[in-house]
């Protein structure tokens, strides 16, 4: 494969920029720096001055935001709404999901009920991911590839070969030849997001204290605390989707489906891999990916806006 690569550290993790033709680098990256400031400003869970942190600070009053984090608020609820509530940005209240954002645009203010926060890291990721690989792909006039913690994305020409992207380690019945650090799949769809459920030890973690690629948005099955001995069956979900945010959300609630969760993401006729928490991988529809084709199941559920 011809391709320019290059790594550089993003949120505690490592980020990677690939581009179809050498040379176009330097212009691809930089768009991505431009994306990533403007989500880091905008939903960075690694700093206090973000408007996610003064919004969560202000719970029960308004608080003025820009495009960007309502941009990504909008694609959270959506997500919450087409999920039926398994992926759920507001915690806290009287129970997981209680309360109502409150959205008032123009001027462009949030307000979220007290006693309340919204959880939107592991979104946010996805949505950056997205973004900056449409405007790399804009910037450089390639076929670009950009992986972040946790979320790939794809926009422009795809490679005859597709993109080479290393998956998080697991061994199974579907892929005994795998290395058990992880399996390297070829990548032709326009999104790709793995979900890691919170370790048990640390239940009530945030974000901030957290792996990268282990989102905060605790999927609402796993929000009350596990009885002693219950199952989790899965630790790990990864989708290819027909976008990053797309494949987020439905990783986020195969985990919250639990021992469902193939049914869940088998009716959508999605492609997924799934590890349990010891290390066995059990796969969903055709992974590794083949050519990509839009699923036929999304013409009748409905589909996340990219």
């Amino acid at each position: 494969m011809t391709h320019s690569t290059e790594d550089f550290p993003l949120w505690g993790g490592v980020a990677t920029v690939m581009v179809e033709e050498p040379g176009r680098l330097g212009a691809a990256r930089r768009a991505v720096d431009q994306v990533i400031d403007d989500i880091d400003a905008a939903c960075g869970a690694f700093r206090d001055d973000s408007e996610l942190a003064r919004v969560n600070a202000a719970a029960g009053r308004q608080v003025q935001v820009g495009a960007t984090f309502l941009a990504v608020l909008w694609t959270a609820l959506q997500a919450c709404e087409l999920t039926g509530g398994l992926v759920d940005p507001l915690v806290g209240g009287r129970g997981a999901g209680s309360g109502t954002v409150v959205i008032d645009d123009p001027p462009g203010t949030v307000m979220i009920p007290a006693g309340t926060t919204l959880d939107l890291w592991g979104m946010a990721v996805a949505f950056a991911a997205d973004r900056a690989a449409e405007a790399a792909a804009g910037e450089a006039g390639c076929g670009v590839c950009v992986c972040f913690p946790g979320s790939v994305a794809t926009a422009g020409r795809l490679p005859d070969a597709g993109w080479p992207v290393h998956m998080a380690g697991g061994r199974g019945q579907a892929h005994r030849d795998e290395p058990h650090h992880g399996q390297r799949i070829v990548l032709r769809a326009p999104g790709l997001a793995t979900s890691f459920l919170p370790a048990p030890a640390h239940p009530a973690r945030r974000v901030g204290a957290n792996l990268i690629g282990r989102p905060r948005i605790v999927p609402r099955a796993d929000r009350a605390r596990p009885s002693v001995g219950e199952h989790r069956p899965w630790s790990a979900v990864s989708v290819i989707g027909l976008c990053c945010v797309a494949a987020k959300a439905a990783s986020i609630a195969a985990l919250a489906s639990g021992n469902t969760a193939a049914t869940w993401l088998g009716s959508r006729e999605l492609r997924a891999r799934m590890v349990d928490a010891d290390g066995g991988v059990t796969t969903v529809g055709s992974w590794p990916a083949g050519p990509f084709r839009p699923p036929p199941a999304l013409k009748r559920e409905p589909a996340f806006s990219c």
